[in-house]
């Protein structure tokens, strides 16, 4: 699957962190009161319209523009490179390239992208938070898989007072780390059902 699903495939975008690093740090209560700040906010989040910057350590650079609407619904149009669109139906994850006509499915489930487009999020739940970092400016959350700690990371960036999404990164298998930054954000906005819906194309990867 190409690179620029590097932001939504857990297989490859999660690895581990130091697990001395994690190991040493201890969730404070102040700490807590901001996890459950953000689930609030997180679960009060709708629908999502934004520019997006992504960009890798090995170099590599994409940007587009990003569509939620909870539960389950998520498309990505990349203008660059401008032939790769993703989206989420529910179940599944589709990759599209328009320029091939192909497409490649992953189920939803598997993938960081049901972070973001589940019907409710509990960071008590599945997940846990491991880690919580601030600034004078943002709250920044580490996330691991509650049955499986060890096994990576995903870490959500908020602008603080008031809480707003900004940011995610992960890294993959081979310790790349890809950030994707959103510009110019739109929270809870009206998006078509239309936009969520593409035509198949003729040839069709599974």
């Amino acid at each position: 699957m190409k690179k620029y699903l590097l932001i939504l495939t857990i297989n490859l975008t999660i690895i581990c962190v130091s697990s001395n690093s994690n190991a040493e740090y201890r969730i404070t209560d102040l700490d807590k009161a901001d996890i459950t700040r953000v689930e609030v906010y997180l679960n009060g989040l709708k629908s999502l319209r934004s520019k997006f910057v992504q960009l890798s350590s090995d170099g590599s650079f994409a940007e587009g523009n990003i569509y939620i609407e909870r539960p389950n619904r998520m498309r990505l149009d990349y203008t660059q490179p401008p032939n790769i669109q993703v989206y989420a139906d529910g179940f599944w994850l589709a990759h599209v390239d328009t320029e091939l006509g192909s497409v490649s499915r992953i189920p939803l489930k598997l993938t960081p992208a049901t972070f973001l487009v589940r019907e409710r999020l509990r960071l008590d739940g599945d997940l846990m938070v491991q880690h919580v970092t601030r600034d004078a400016r943002t709250l920044s959350l580490e996330v691991v898989r509650k049955d499986e700690p060890k096994a990576g990371k995903y870490v959500i960036t908020l602008s603080d007072k008031p809480l707003a999404l900004r940011k995610w990164v992960v890294t993959d298998a081979q310790g790349i780390r890809t950030s994707v930054t959103l510009i110019s954000p739109e929270y809870n906005v009206i998006i078509p059902k239309e936009v969520f819906i593409f035509d198949e194309p003729i040839s069709e990867i599974q």
